[in-house]
């Protein structure tokens, strides 16, 4: 049998506890981050749609320009309000990750010497706080990329309409 020191019982101990509370963060950002794609989607969605109702109910072709600006107008300020949300969830995590990092290691005097195994659950932390950096960096990056299209593409049409 494996005889365990109780500072390494602690150390597993405190290890676990945060790396389960890191978890719990993770997971309730990422569900905001769900909340917010979808709430875009269908913003995109609706805003799609009524463009091409508006379009088909046009009375001519010098409307058409118009209607076409301002839905891109809609798409731009929609993709606006995600990244901006996307930036708000980003930032809310690294504060919160931060503090519990910053807890993480207070009991051990700012972590000028912490053991082997709080050194490993740092960097458990710091590759968990890393994949959520990229899947945010990731969404922010599909985000403008659609909204240039959308800009692009009512551009385009505006400019064939003209």
């Amino acid at each position: 049998m494996l005889s365990a020191s109780p500072d390494l019982i602690g150390a597993v101990e405190i290890n676990t506890k945060a790396f389960m509370t890191l978890s719990k963060l993770a997971f309730s950002n990422l569900e905001r981050l769900s909340t917010l794609n979808l709430n875009a989607t269908r913003a995109a969605l609706a805003g799609g749609s009524a463009a091409v109702s508006s379009l088909g109910q046009a009375k001519g072709q010098q409307e058409q320009p118009k209607l076409l600006a301002g839905a891109a107008g809609a798409a731009k300020t929609n993709a606006a309000d995600y990244l901006k949300g996307v930036q708000e969830i980003a930032a809310e995590t690294q504060k919160e990750v931060s503090s519990l990092i910053t807890s993480y290691f207070a009991p051990h005097g700012d972590g000028s010497n912490p053991s082997a195994g709080w050194l490993k659950g740092f960097e458990q932390f710091k590759g968990f706080a890393q994949q959520i950096t990229d899947m945010t960096a990731a969404n922010a990056k599909v985000a403008g990329d659609v909204s240039a299209r959308i800009a692009s593409s009512a551009a385009s049409l505006a400019k064939k309409d003209a």
